[in-house]
């Protein structure tokens, strides 16, 4: 297929294709390599389910003071 006959979708979905893996070419995974802990694992995927289900979930900032992530 040429860009000529692609929909305005298409196109738009080919370029943001095209970006994301140039980008991943140029910088890669930054976390390539990293490990994090089981626990902290388990709440971000308890987080996801809520986030599927509607229901309210804690703050960002909550997160970084429960696990002593630094901003």
């Amino acid at each position: 297929m040429q860009i000529k006959d692609m929909t305005t979708e298409q196109l738009q979905n080919f370029i943001r294709n095209t970006i994301d893996e140039i980008l991943d070419e140029y910088f890669g995974d930054p976390d390539e390599g990293n490990t994090i802990k089981e626990s902290f694992k388990q709440t971000l995927l308890e987080i996801r389910q809520k986030r599927l289900e509607g229901r309210p979930t804690i703050p960002a900032s909550e997160v970084y003071k429960r696990y002593g992530i630094e901003r």
